[in-house]
């Protein structure tokens, strides 16, 4: 230190101490930077590898994310040779709709402005078809809130400027309407939302470019509304719960935390509304009419959620969370647990007293209790099951998963604990049929698992702990409960009443990794920044702007929650440790209500106290329209006669009511090919090759059989290759020593094949067009019918459909046709009829053996039809 006398004394001697302490400064903050360079340097040979090798193992499984494919969508039309991608483009694009721009990020503006360059340019502007091209963009700045995925607000402010000034240039008109009209919101609501945001501080990030105050339009004049501001909770002080220390305590004491106390107040005030009968002309609150929003995922929402339960009040909170932290799936996890080491008692234990192995504590202690001092509870579990029901109940299921969690997969473990041992059913009479989601995301989790690992239990249960892996409801799969999700994730939605109680807290961002733009090689280099102390001046300006980018985001966030609302809002939230802090969204609500000129209220709920701020707009009563004169008492009524009641539901005097008529019962599904009754005679002497189920085993049936299927394979796949070929395939094929032929019967095998092929009655059958091995399903003539057929083709005129039998001996007519094949035909027929009602179809029967091509006549096969029908077209 310098003291006045030395400075008197020694007039140049502050100046020197200045200029050291200034060079010291310097010198220490260049030792930090070259700190910071090792520290990014060691960043970068960490994370490149890793980088890299995470590319190559997309490239391998040919995977790409969404990052990926916009890079390369840009890269593609900027690259050298993009100037013939555009010409390509040119031609297939006359309109470009751009929705959400507030959410895009500068590479998506770049590739939007890239796709329409060619529309402000001369001859692009107009095509002759579609006349002039336009770009439509919708997007609101002030909703801006997906910073964490590239969303660039101020992009979308340039390319609006920019997309003006091309229009500008090319003398094309150019709209930019405000839409200040609000349909979901009424009065009271837009009221608050122009007063929190016309205090400088909240507009930060909200208001527009010209400064231009915010002003909501209702659509809903005169329907009312409410907005509540509530004192924040407190935690209970030591006076509240002090004892007297002479005094014991007679009863337990809790001290409840400010956050568990808004949790019970909000959970007993929604269950209140929901009971409270409505307004006159207003209808019941409905717990999906509630929607809770919340800044990110925090210990409020669970205890809320809890409180929630308990009032019995429904909930589905629609907070992404972990998977491995829903109760479902820990029970889950345990079970996998203990079928690895069953010797762990702890882990047997959570499972026995879970839905899954339904013990209560009481039970569970009489099985362990009972047991040696060293026996597993394992052992006493096997050895004692007998003598209890739910002991019984619980050992059959983990043993016969036990026996099995060797053979099977994680994903077919899951299967068999939920399904076949029930304990799907388990979880959800338990947990409520929330716990579903978590279920299907678990066995998601063991699909994705072994798509990129050995199956294995072990190896999953650590991928699980170990990943990050979570489980969100969709927000319309809420149904009708009360939603409690992120301001992020109800963005779009709606409700009558919202509420804000996680107010107190403020902005997070990333302040340890910064990207610096490198001027001459125009890279961004990361900046690893671990602790305050090693912050240099760069860093430091980095970190403010990104500070303050992070407040502006969180103005716009509390802009898309306050205009969630459509007719309540209440805002809430307890009282940090310090001071409020002054960009909250508590004391940006607050200053907004006083602005609006709220009323004050008294505030008490349960020892609870303070003052509430509240805004109120009564909903006027609807009366005549202007020009219109009130006729409701010159109006005659108007006489109403009722449906006619059900017959199920009785008549008067006696209201007996009568059963529905049942629906008649379909027939068992009917497979042409086989025989299912013994009106069709004997069995013919030939098959067809499909007809697996009626083999018999005699050899020569075998033999028989075999021929055939080899007949039907060559049907099937040589009239795919050219006709020169198809002969020397053939031979081939059927020389094969897996066929068991000998030569002399493959010779004779594949001049009947090829003599089929030659017939020309069948030549549109083999031709590219044709289908074969068409299953067909349906019901006809109330039976269900189920088949296969060989051949089928739809020309102009009619539906051409034949079937193959092989075999020694043909019968000499058509009308001499086994009544089997018959009635398959005709099943066959009527199927494809009702597909094709307005084109005949026709039925051909092919005997390999000769061969002959039958073609069936309809008259025949009306005999034989389904239900006794006739389904033959004109």
């Amino acid at each position: 230190m310098i003291t006045t006398k030395l400075a008197n004394d020694y007039v140049d001697l502050a100046t020197a101490f200045e200029r050291e302490a200034a060079r010291i400064l310097e010198v220490e903050e260049a030792l930090r930077a070259r700190r910071l360079a090792r520290l990014g340097l060691a960043l970068l040979k960490t994370a490149a590898p890793v980088a890299a090798l995470y590319d190559i193992r997309k490239s391998q499984r040919g995977l790409v994310e969404y990052d990926d494919l916009i890079r390369r969508t840009l890269g593609l039309l900027q690259q050298p040779g993009a100037a013939w991608v555009l010409y390509k483009l040119d031609g297939g694009i006359d309109h470009l709709l751009l929705d959400e721009v507030q959410d895009t990020s500068r590479e998506q503006w770049r590739i939007a402005g890239d796709l329409t360059a060619e529309f402000f340019a001369g001859e692009g502007t107009h095509t002759q078809e579609q006349g002039p091209r336009t770009v439509f963009a919708v997007g609101d700045y002030k909703q801006s809130i997906y910073g964490f995925q590239g969303a660039d607000p101020e992009s979308f402010r340039l390319w609006r400027r920019e997309f003006k000034n091309r229009a500008a240039f090319a003398s094309l008109p150019w709209q930019e309407p405000d839409l200040t009209v609000s349909f979901r919101s009424t009065a009271p609501v837009l009221a608050l939302v122009d007063a929190v945001f016309s205090v400088p501080d909240a507009a930060r990030g909200v208001a527009e470019e010209d400064g231009r105050a915010m002003r909501h339009l209702t659509a809903r004049p005169g329907e009312g509304g409410r907005v509540e501001l509530w004192p924040l909770a407190e935690a209970q002080t030591d006076e509240e719960d002090a004892l007297s220390p002479w005094e014991p305590p007679t009863a337990n004491t809790t001290r409840q935390n400010p956050q568990q106390k808004l949790a019970d107040t909000l959970a007993r005030f929604i269950a209140r509304q929901l009971s409270t009968p409505p307004e006159e002309g207003a209808a019941p609150l409905t717990p999906g009419d509630v929607l809770v929003l919340v800044p990110r995922r925090s210990s409020f929402v669970t205890a809320l959620i809890r409180a929630l339960k308990t009032e019995n009040v429904p909930v589905a909170t629609l907070v992404r969370t972990g998977l491995a932290d829903q109760l479902a799936v820990q029970d889950l996890m345990a079970l996998c647990g203990a079928l690895l080491l069953p010797q762990d008692d702890l882990t047997l234990a959570c499972v026995l007293t879970s839905p899954l192995g339904g013990l209560s504590d009481e039970s569970l202690m009489a099985l362990a209790t009972g047991r040696g001092k060293a026996e597993p509870l394992w052992s006493a579990l096997r050895e004692h099951h007998a003598e209890r029901p739910d002991w019984t109940l619980a050992w059959q299921m983990l043993d016969g998963l036990f026996r099995r969690v060797d053979y099977l997969t994680p994903h077919e473990l899951l299967s068999e604990a939920l399904g076949r041992s029930g304990g799907r059913a388990r979880l959800l009479a338990r947990l409520g049929p929330e716990a579903a989601e978590s279920i299907d995301e678990l066995l998601s989790a063991a699909l994705r698992y072994q798509d990129m690992h050995p199956p294995s239990l072990q190896g999953f249960l650590h991928w699980l702990r170990n990943s990050e892996e979570t489980v969100k409801r969709e927000a319309e799969a809420g149904g009708d409960a009360v939603r409690v999700m992120t301001a992020h994730g109800a963005k779009g939605l709606q409700a009558r009443l919202v509420i804000l109680p996680d107010t107190v807290g403020t902005p997070r961002f990333e302040d340890r990794l910064f990207w610096v733009k490198d001027e001459p090689t125009g890279l961004d280099v990361p900046l690893y920044v671990p602790r305050g102390a090693l912050a240099v001046s760069v860093t430091q300006k980095l970190r403010a702007a990104m500070q303050a980018s992070a407040i502006e985001e969180y103005n716009r966030l509390l802009y898309v929650a306050l205009t969630r609302a459509a007719e309540r809002l209440v805002v809430c939230g307890w009282k940090p440790g310090r001071v409020v802090p002054p960009e909250s969204w508590y004391e940006r609500c607050r200053k907004g209500f006083e602005v609006v000129g709220a009323v004050p209220q008294e505030w008490d709920a349960g020892g609870w106290t303070g003052e509430m701020l509240v805004l109120e707009e009564k909903p006027q009563p609807l009366g005549p329209k202007e020009g219109q004169k009130d006729q409701s008492a010159s109006q005659q009524p108007v006489a109403v006669v009722p449906p006619a009641l059900p017959a199920w539901l009785g008549y008067a005097p006696t209201w007996q009511g009568m059963p529905p008529v049942p629906d008649a019962p379909l027939a068992r599904p009917l497979a042409p090919s086989r025989p299912d009754d013994a009106m069709l005679g004997p069995l013919p002497p030939v098959r067809s090759p499909l007809d697996v189920a009626t083999v018999t085993p005699a050899a020569a049936r075998e033999v028989a059989f075999r021929r055939g299927t080899l007949v039907h394979a060559l049907l099937q796949y040589l009239p795919a290759y050219p006709q020169a070929q198809q002969a020397g395939m053939a031979h081939a094929w059927l020389s094969r020593p897996a066929s068991g032929l000998k030569p002399e019967e493959a010779a004779a095998l594949a001049e009947q094949v090829l003599g089929v092929l030659a017939l020309p009655d069948l030549a549109p059958l083999f031709s590219p067009h044709a289908r074969a091995e068409q299953r067909l399903a349906g019901v006809a003539g109330g039976q269900v019918i189920v088949g296969q057929v060989d051949r089928m083709i739809l020309l102009p005129d009619k539906v051409l459909v034949c079937d193959f039998k092989t075999g020694r001996h043909t019968p000499r007519t058509v009308q001499a046709t086994p009544v089997l094949y018959l009635r398959q035909m005709a099943a066959y027929r009527a199927l494809l009829q009702g597909l094709y009602p307005d084109k005949p179809v026709r039925c051909v029967l092919v005997w390999t053996e000769g061969p002959r091509a039958d073609v069936l006549p309809d008259a025949l096969l009306d005999l034989h039809a389904p239900g006794g029908g006739s389904y033959s077209a004109s």
